[in-house]
């Protein structure tokens, strides 16, 4: 498409990602397809084993940047994502000239074009872009803002630039910490930019879908405040407080930049679409049949594009369908929405794999699950039936757990006819399905 070639004698900047081939790869190549869609190269740094394994997935070998063990995580945190300085460095060495664009491999660009990096470029030669969180990218609309600024996801540093960024880092030891997939890295780099005249902004159009954090110790932020007081972005001394205070300067920055990011949106926002099956949009009209009330807070569009990811190979994702149907009306409606998710899950799973089955001893993750639940001591009612319904809905949905406990303490603890009609459906055979809740 025309409108996606860059302008004359310039380049699109090189998007570089880290695909992790051992979690929800057929996600992260979705964001991976969309960039190249738009015309970028896009370039993925993985170890070698790594590497085997995208190869086998289908991933060019030519857009694979093999890195060696020791240019991971792996001695420092047990992950072998790359570091990111020596990835930067390795950029810079393969490509000169050439503007980078660092990104997370979950990062889906709803974006009509290529150029709107020029509006980001225009704001400053580095820039942090903050991503916006969505349910799933075809629940994201033109209308629908949710920017995330407890964290940046995407990076714009343009190759005049480039060598003062990774100067400015290199002089700091905390920057021998920065690795994809650990906590605080993204604020060093950010705070780097600012320091060097950059800017951070909402990008309004860089997609998340929103999920549990895989963080595993956010203490790890506590080597980086030496580094953020270095370069005056936060004054610590704790590692919460450092984080809180860099929070409160990326949201100061894209209030300044709002008027920039309100352009990227109205002139390159595009809504992600998806081409969905005839069983998946069976499966969501007999949902919309039996549930009517439902029509009103969700879109069929929508839904039967979860249908066709809960129809699929492999383990559904609950936590998907359960941010689809979550409204945001409080932790009461939190409650029916996450029987209605279970109730459109069980229907689209109906002859997809083995059907529910009794709890038995060796489920470890089920007793897991269970006991946390039991002893996590909410002091709500409400609080506590919204969890127990979401463990209830993954127990069944995802490992094919029919917990009758469980089910009947959800019994007990609905409010109402419709919300024990919900959990009377989930309950029955999906072709027994009443018409209506």
């Amino acid at each position: 498409m025309a409108e996606d070639r860059p302008a004359a004698g310039k380049a699109h900047p090189v998007v570089v990602t880290s695909l992790n081939p051992f979690a929800k790869l057929e996600r992260q190549l979705k964001c991976w397809t969309r960039w190249s869609d738009l015309g970028f190269a896009v370039r993925t740094a993985n170890v070698a084993a790594e590497a085997e394994r995208l190869r086998a997935a289908g991933v060019p070998d030519e857009a694979i940047i093999e890195i060696p063990d020791e240019a991971s995580g792996r001695a420092l945190f047990g992950k072998p994502t790359p570091l990111v300085l020596p990835l930067l460095t390795r950029f810079a060495e393969a490509m000169p000239g050439r503007d980078l664009l660092l990104t997370n491999s979950d990062i889906f660009a709803a974006a009509r074009s290529a150029e709107v990096t020029t509006i980001y470029r225009a704001q400053a030669p580095a820039v942090a872009l903050v991503r916006e969180e969505t349910p799933t990218h075809e629940a994201s609309s033109f209308a629908r803002r949710a920017p995330y600024r407890g964290g940046l996801d995407t990076f714009l540093i343009a190759a005049d630039t480039f060598g003062g960024v990774v100067g400015s880092l290199s002089a700091l030891p905390a920057s021998e910490r920065m690795c994809f997939g650990i906590p605080g890295w993204d604020y060093l780099m950010g705070a780097a930019v600012l320091s060097l005249g950059g800017v951070i902004m909402d990008s309004g159009l860089l997609l998340h879908e929103s999920h549990e954090t895989t963080y595993a110790n956010v203490d790890e932020f506590l080597a980086y405040v030496p580094a953020m007081q270095a370069l005056g972005m936060a004054t610590g001394p704790s590692a919460a407080q450092a984080a809180f205070q860099f929070f409160q300067r990326i949201d100061h920055e894209c209030r300044l930049t709002a008027a920039a990011s309100r352009l990227a949106r109205l002139k390159y926002y595009r809504q992600p679409l998806a081409a969905t099956t005839p069983e998946a949009r069976a499966a969501t009209a007999r949902f919309l049949a039996a549930c009517p009330f439902a029509a009103a807070t969700t879109s069929f569009a929508v839904l039967a594009a979860l249908a066709d990811d809960l129809r699929s190979a492999g383990t559904p994702d609950m936590e998907r369908a359960l941010n689809v149907f979550a409204t945001g009306a409080g932790v009461h409606a939190d409650f029916r929405e996450a029987l209605l998710a279970t109730l459109f899950a069980r229907l689209c799973r109906d002859g997809v794999g083995a059907g529910p089955r009794p709890p038995r001893a060796s489920d470890t993750r089920h007793v897991r699950a269970v006991a946390a639940l039991r002893q996590a001591g909410y002091k709500d009612d409400a609080l506590e039936r919204r969890a127990a319904a979401r463990v209830y809905a993954v127990e069944l949905i995802e490992h094919g757990i029919a917990n009758a406990a469980l089910h009947d303490y959800l019994v007990l603890a609905a409010d109402n006819d419709v919300e024990r009609a919900l959990l009377a459906m989930i309950q029955s055979d999906a072709e027994g399905l009443p018409d209506a809740a």
